[in-house]
């Protein structure tokens, strides 16, 4: 019986956008994963959280209802404190033995993965990074002004593999929760590009990301 693969895809989603759903989606389309795990984050101490949990959690799962490839978990959420993906990958593997994690992760983050760290024992050089790049598999994605990862380096250091997700996959991202929510900001009376219309609506019947 085949391992089965499944890509795990991190972050506030603050809120979901168009990217976050293709990037999945394309992920499953060209075989590089059997499902997607969204695990939305707790409070994280390098990030300041704008909606709830529960209205996070509410806007993912319309965003991709419907396709059972597309899975929506609050492990990390359960976990409590914010450990940083490589404790929290470690668990998730060790709950699901029978599983192949990979990581799903941008561009713009690639660069930075051998200084990520466990916020709650961190004393000032013990980073963590290099492990999760020698444990986990990765799936790195295309972020707009970013640089494809040197996989032929990635490989020479002897960490896991890295399957790439860019333009030539069909894939580019091009959307932020950052930039959505500075829209939202300044006008509220059109959808901002790369956000579902239906997750638009609930943003305005909750009233969310005013301020």
């Amino acid at each position: 019986m085949s391992t089965k693969n499944v890509a795990i895809l991190g972050g506030a989603f603050d809120p979901v956008h168009q990217d976050h759903v293709t990037v999945a989606k394309t992920c499953l389309d060209r075989g590089f994963c059997d499902e997607v795990w969204f695990m939305p984050s707790p409070d994280r101490w390098d990030k300041t959280l704008h909606a709830s949990p529960e209205d996070r959690f509410a806007m993912l799962e319309m965003a991709f209802s419907g396709d059972k490839r597309l899975v929506l978990s609050d492990l990390e959420i359960q976990q409590g404190d914010f450990r940083g993906s490589y404790v929290f990958l470690m668990g998730v593997k060790e709950k699901f033995p029978d599983i192949n994690f990979r990581l799903l992760v941008g561009a713009d983050s690639y660069g930075n993965i051998p200084h990520w760290r466990d916020p709650m024992n961190f004393y000032g050089t013990n980073y963590n990074g290099p492990m999760l790049l020698r444990d986990i598999e990765l799936i790195v994605f295309a972020r707009n002004g970013y640089p494809k990862p040197d996989v032929e380096a990635h490989n020479a250091n002897g960490y896991a593999p890295l399957l790439w997700l860019g333009p030539e996959e069909g894939f580019n991202g091009v959307y932020s929760s950052t930039n959505i929510r500075k829209s939202l900001l300044c006008n509220r009376s059109e959808c901002p590009a790369g956000l579902l219309p239906e997750i638009y609506q609930y943003i305005l019947e909750r009233d969310l990301y005013k301020e």
